[in-house]
Formats: structure tokens, sequence, C-alpha cells
């Protein structure tokens, strides 16, 4: 049942909505679950018994529902005029600031012009409504208390804000335990890791400890300039007395330049400390902002009064209160569309009966024309923007389950299996400091010796076939070393893709020779080898049993194991490693002190299938768990089927 709150809420922001030129279908309703037996109606009114029968069985989560009556396909859900849209459409790309050399030095450069992305445009914009709704507590508190406050306004979203989540799903809230134990291995964990602002281990800290985390720094180097120079130079981020009359349309450019020299000299808002609104503002834009193009040939136009190319992210009231559906699930009933008037609409795509959750696919916009395809993201790009994995489509269990023949880690040989998988799959990520790493350990294996051996008892000498010295490491250092620094420091490695001509580079330029090398370089810096080149016997055995050894040592990162002793402290971890223990097989249970998993495939895709079914999703870690495995299948899944690969054409040379 609805509460107070969410009629309130809901009645506030369609008011709004509808007053500044939009709609809001009359049948449509927010909802919450109550925070204990939802559909007990034992003791419940009347309105409530009706409200729980009108809904799915299933609600568990917030939500907008056809509540108060059907829908027919082909009207109307939601109609938001662009003017609504908050974004950074408004704000201006050029400025000048001081700005940071690099992320490491205190040393900045004065007034450097620079380009702010749309991302920084939005979040500024975000952060300044933000601080525009904390200057005025009045207005921001009186939201909640009356309906007929609202009033027709384009730039007061109070009501909007009012709407957001009071905790976001994000990676930004997950602990360094979860993201170490669930993430292991994965790039995005790598990442995240690098951007760790959360708790380490089971010890809080407060923000105020975490002064060299990425993010801030990233705020402090990145965003403060632009922020800066946005309360020079346009009024925001002001002190109440500063932002009177902050209208300069109309003055010349010595009068601004006058005001903006008493805005510097009056300044009593200190940048670096509305950090926690950027922080917000990177979770809000992150798990509910959408990138869509108008259908024709309209731009934007900023307070430069030029015209910019800005396709998002728009922040959408109400829209983002929708949840997902993919768009072959038969919960999804709509698809977020721009009209011509580059309004933001959806429309009903099937007929909707009462009590029906109104679901679109987050995944999916409008295309800009008809020869535009929609693009899924990977199931590592929803979680990193929107905080969630869809656990609806997950066909990398298939994947690894269905397939007869095995290999040696338990993953499907099935060339079926791998065609059945969306194209869209997670990626692998080799670093090429992985790769350079694996070849070196080679260069000083007995394999070098074991080859050259094979190439003379088998007569291959005779015939032609050379080997040679490998170069030595200190060679990396000068022209071998540039060759390597111009090949990209990650190579995304994906699902039925061939060996990629870069990771084939990257190996040889450890082995090939010198003069080989020289001649390779002498036209031209930048040289990409492809699998021609593994025809010779000696270099293809050498590059691809490297590229074996980098898998195979990238596949021992995803293993994790658990000590229950050193959780016992919290609570949740306890109890999510109770559960996992009871869905893991035997095998992955070294003893009964510790569980591991990420070792295995078909073990833990097995696992992973069980913990869909179960009935423990209730636990606050196990969906978190849920995703993060995802992630770390689809990426093995990469990683083994390029092994697979590699072993394949090793056997043939």
């Amino acid at each position: 049942m609805a509460t107070a709150d969410d009629d309130l809420l809901h009645s506030n922001l369609s008011r709004w909505i509808e007053l500044n030129g939009g709609n809001i279908h009359k049948n449509l309703a927010l909802h919450t679950p109550l925070p204990s037996a939802p559909f007990d109606v034992k003791d419940s009114g009347q309105a409530q018994e009706q409200d729980n029968k009108r809904l799915a069985t299933d609600y568990t989560h917030r939500g907008i529902f056809a509540l108060t009556g059907p829908i027919t396909k082909g009207e109307e859900l939601i109609r938001l005029p662009a003017t609504l849209a908050l974004d950074g459409a408004a704000l201006p790309v050029s400025y000048c600031g001081d700005v940071s050399e690099t992320t490491s030095s205190s040393a900045s450069v004065p007034n450097r012009p620079r380009n702010a992305s749309n991302w920084l445009r939005c979040i500024s914009s975000f952060m300044h409504t933000l601080y525009q709704l904390e200057k005025d507590p009045k207005r921001s508190s009186s939201v909640a208390d009356k309906a007929a406050q609202v009033q027709p306004s384009s730039v007061d979203y109070a009501h909007y804000i009012t709407s957001l989540p009071k905790q976001y799903d994000s990676l930004l809230n997950w602990t360094t335990w979860e993201i170490r134990s669930f993430l292991a291995g994965t790039a995005l964990g790598v990442n995240a890791l690098q951007t760790d602002v959360e708790t380490k281990d089971a010890a809080a800290e407060t923000s105020e400890s975490q002064h060299d985390d990425a993010l801030r720094l990233r705020y402090r180097t990145t965003v403060v300039p632009y922020l800066k120079y946005l309360q020079q130079n346009h009024g925001m981020f002001l002190s109440e007395e500063d932002s009177s009359n902050n209208n300069s349309s109309s003055m010349n450019s010595n009068e601004r330049e006058t005001k903006r020299q008493k805005r510097t000299e009056k300044q009593d808002v200190n940048l670096e400390e509305l950090y926690p609104l950027f922080r917000e503002g990177c979770m809000c834009i992150s798990s509910r902002a959408f990138h869509m193009q108008l259908h024709d040939t309209k731009k934007e136009t900023n307070v430069d009064n030029s015209v910019t190319n800005y396709h998002g992210p728009y922040l959408l009231p109400y829209i983002d209160l929708l949840n997902h559906s993919p768009q072959t699930s038969p919960k999804h009933v709509t698809t977020l569309r721009r009209d011509t008037d580059g309004s933001f609409v959806m429309i009903a795509e099937r007929n909707i009966a009462i009590g029906e959750e109104i679901c679109h696919s987050y995944d999916v916009g409008s295309p800009t024309s008809q020869n535009e395809s929609n693009n899924s993201f990977t199931s590592a790009q929803t979680l990193q923007t929107y905080g969630f994995v869809d656990l609806e489509q997950t066909p990398i269990i298939d994947f690894f389950l269905e397939g007869k023949d095995k290999c040696a880690d338990g993953a499907s040989s099935s060339t079926d299996a791998v065609l059945t998988l969306r194209s869209s799959i997670t990626p692998a990520v080799l670093t090429k400091s992985e790769v350079c790493k694996s070849c070196e350990e080679l260069s000083q294996s007995t394999y070098i010796t074991e080859v050259r051996n094979l190439m003379q008892q088998s007569g291959m000498l005779e015939e032609g076939w050379e080997y040679w010295d490998l170069p030595s490491l200190s060679s990396r250092d000068g022209t071998r070393g540039d060759a390597l620094n111009n090949l990209p420091d990650e190579l995304l490695i994906s699902l039925n893709a061939s060996l990629p001509d870069e990771l084939i580079t990257m190996c040889c330029l450890n082995f090939l020779p010198d003069e080989t090398l020289d001649e390779l370089l002498q036209d031209e810096d930048n040289v990409l080898l492809n699998a021609e080149v593994l025809e010779d016997f000696f270099l293809g055995k050498l590059v691809l049993q490297a590229i074996i050894n980098a898998v195979k040592a990238k596949l021992k990162s995803y293993k994790v194991q658990v000590n229950y002793s050193d959780r016992k402290e919290d609570a949740d971890a306890t109890a999510l490693l109770r559960v996992l223990n009871e869905v893991f097989e035997n095998e992955n249970c070294l003893n009964s002190s510790s569980l591991c998993w990420g070792e295995n495939v078909a073990s833990d895709a097995r696992a992973l299938s069980k913990l869909k079914s179960s009935n423990v999703r209730n636990n606050p870690g196990v969906d978190k768990f849920l995703y993060g495995f995802v992630v770390s299948l689809e990426e093995r899944a990469c990683l083994i089927e390029i092994r697979k690969k590699a072993c394949d054409m090793i056997d043939q040379i």
C-alpha cells in the first residue's frame, strides 16, 4: 500500500510537472513496500486490502504502478518537458581556471583554457541545485508539507530532489571487503578499489580522514576549478548576500569584470566543503541519469549563447522512479523516447493491467535515426552505472553448465554455447604489465630450451627454421620500450574474438631480436603485427605460450578465500557466508573455518544458479554477491575462450 508520504510526494511531483507543461497518466501511482509484512492484510483497513490485491504478489520494491485503473496500449504514460530535465546543457563548455597539471602535484597552471565535459556540466548543475536548497531550508522542508505550495517553475527542483532516494545503489556504497570479495580480479573491482571511499575492512572511517582517496582528489583537481569559474563568472555557489542581482546579460564587459572581482573579494563559500554534494551527485548521476539525443538537428544553447551538442547526462524527474526490466521480459511495458519538441516521452507499448508495474529497459535508449540500433550495456557497465546487474538474463550460467565437453577448469568448449551469449558480455582486461611479466618469466624458463631442442631434434634447423637469443630486459629502455609505450596499457579480451593484434604485438616486442625490430620500426614508430607472424615456429611458440601463461595467471586473481574468523565482527558478512556455505559445492569449502570461490567456473556457475533461485535474497549481501559474481564469470569466460584459441593455435604450429 502506498504510504502517506508516497501519496504526497507523487502528488507534488506530478502537479509540478503538469503545471510546467508535462503530463502524468492519471492511473499511475508511487508505491513503497511496507517495512514488514506488506501483504498481511489481516489487521489492515479495506483500502490497504484493495491495494494489496491489485499489486503483484512479488511486489518487494519501490516503483510506479498502474494502481487506480488499467492503461490501454498507445496511451501516453509520461511526458516530461525538456525544461524540467536537470542537466548541464545551459552551462558553459569553455572555461579558464587554475588547473593542476597532474593529480600528484599541487602545482597549477593559472587561467588555462579548458573544455568542460557533459558530465562535469551536469554534476555542477546538480550540485548547485542541492546547494540552493541547503541555503533555503524553509523551501526544501516545506516541499513535504503542503501539496498546495507547488508553483509552476522550470527552475525550482525542490520537488524532484525530495523524490530522490536517501541511499543509492552504487559501488561507492560497497565496502572494501565486498569489492575485494565479490569483484576480485575484475576490471571493475580494480577500478573501484582505486576510488575506495568507503569502509576499509571492518573498521569504519570518517570521510574527514580520507583526504587522499581518488574520488576526493578528482573533485579537487577536476571539478573545483570549474565550480570556481562558475562562482566567479556566473553567480553560482555564492552566499545569500552575493547571489542577489546575478543577471549579467545586460552588462557590458567592464561591468561584468567589476562584478566578478567583487564576488571574488566577498566570497565566503569554500568549494572544498561542497565535496559531500559532489559525492551525492556522482551516485545520483551514475545510477539515475540518461543519455539521449533529439530526433532532429536541434541543438542545446548554453549560457554563452553557443550551440553545444549535449546529449546527456539528463536527470529526469518522475521517469527515474521507474524500475528496470529488459526489453525481452514480459514486465517491459514502455521505452523512453524524445519527441520532436525535446520532451521526454513514454508510451504504453502494450495493454497494462491494474496493479502492474511500469518498467522499462535502462540500457536501451531511443535511436537518433532509423539506421542506428540499440546497444545493451554489459553486466559490468550496468553495475557501475545503475548499481545492479540484470539477474533475469544470465546466459553465462548456461555457457558453463550446458556444454558436454569440459576444459580442465570446467568451462564448456561448445561453440553453440558461446554463440548463445549476448554480444555485450563483459570483456576481460589484460594489462600491459601482466603480459610483459608473462613474457619475462617465459624468457627465463626452461621452455625456451625445450623449444630449441625440439627444433634441433626434428631437423627444422636444416629446413631453414631459426631461433635466436632473446633480448635482454634492459633493451626495453630504448626503441623497444618506446614501441611498447605506444601500445595501450589495457587490452580488452572479448568473447568470440580472435587474438587481438595488440596482444600479439606486445608479446613480439618482448621476443624479437634487435635487428628484426629495427627493420620493423625503420619507417614508422607504431608497429602492429597480426596472427601471420605466428607462422614462424619459434616466435609463434613463444608468443602463444606467453599468452596462455598470462591468462592462467590472470584467472588466479579471481579466486577468493575467506576465513570466517576474519569476519566474525561483521554481522552482515557472517550471515552472508553462512548462506554461501550452503549453496557452494563441497570442494569449495576448504575446511570448517573457510570458504573459497572464483577458482572453478563450473562449480561457481552451479552455485550462482542455486543462489538465484533460493529464498535467501533478503540477505543484504546476497544481491551484491550475485552482481559481482556474474561479472566475474563473464570475464573468466572471455579469458578461457582466448586461452583455448591460443592452445589450439599452438598445437597446430
